[in-house]
């Protein structure tokens, strides 16, 4: 299916591995210039030598946690190429916990992916195209009990009613609003999640990975691949006419009850 993305300027924050790189990766071949916002100097490197110095690809290293990321991320990406026609809002946290969140916990990850999607938003309307769209990752942590995550469930989904939000005040420039809400998804974090559950409970790898999988219906973590071709659909014009959607890449988790609680509920991002 053509996009028609080719000629496009596009931010996408939490860029440098996992759903993101994905995605960046995506709309590179779709034709499009893309900044990606990471945190650390490492993981931009990495991605630059995954996306093979891509010509179209910019990066900026950028805390969402602090005041001035989203400024940051934005005056990077419109000073490499130009206004914007959308962004993905990406960036997430990773925790271990065993015991209910204390208020740090649930500090960090609000000033990250609440205040820093905030940031981004504020940061980027003046500068995207009319008629431009952008997508924030949610988690299905928004739609599921998760023991000793319930700052993970709540923020995420307070990153929906941002998007509805949006979506309503916007529709005026024609600028669309989406949130996309991974599942299990197949990454460097799914790894240690069954490396977790394989010391929890004395299991070795492949017998954790199959305790993991049988709670997805599809059998088998969601493709990154699979979930950025869900969000640059909902970049592109193809997609005209959605706005204020929750769209759900999870493998069924949600549609089967019993598959929605996983034998590993410590974790926080945008995957859970």
């Amino acid at each position: 299916m053509e996009l028609g993305l080719s000629g496009r300027s596009y931010l996408v924050t939490g860029g440098s591995r996992g759903i993101g790189l994905a995605t960046a990766r995506l709309l590179l071949d779709e034709g499009a210039a893309v900044t990606i916002a990471a945190r650390t100097s490492s993981s931009i490197e990495k991605a630059t030598a995954d996306l093979g110095g891509h010509p179209r690809a910019g990066f900026v290293r950028v805390d969402l946690r602090q005041a001035d990321g989203g400024r940051t991320a934005v005056t990077a990406a419109v000073d490499l190429f130009g206004p914007l026609d959308g962004f993905v809002n990406n960036a997430a946290a990773f925790s271990v916990h065993n015991d209910h969140p204390d208020r740090a916990a649930w500090a960090e990850l609000f000033e990250l992916k609440l205040l820093g999607y905030e940031s981004v938003v504020q940061a980027a309307l003046p500068h995207v195209r009319d008629g431009g769209s952008f997508v924030n990752i949610s988690g299905i942590a928004s739609l599921r009990y998760m023991a000793l995550s319930p700052h993970v469930s709540a923020i995420n989904s307070a990153v929906e009613a941002l998007s509805r939000h949006y979506a309503a005040q916007l529709a005026e420039r024609r600028i669309r609003v989406n949130t996309v809400v991974p599942g299990v998804t197949a990454t460097d974090r799914y790894e240690q999640r069954v490396t977790r559950l394989s010391q929890r409970d004395g299991l070795d790898a492949a017998e954790a990975r199959k305790t993991m999988d049988s709670r997805i219906p599809l059998g088998r973590p969601v493709d990154p691949a699979e979930i950025a071709a869900a969000i640059v659909f909902l970049l592109s014009d193809r997609s005209a006419s959605t706005t204020g959607a929750t769209l759900v890449v999870d493998g069924g988790a949600i549609a089967v009850p019993d598959a929605a609680t996983v034998p590993d509920q410590t974790r926080a991002g945008t995957g859970s």
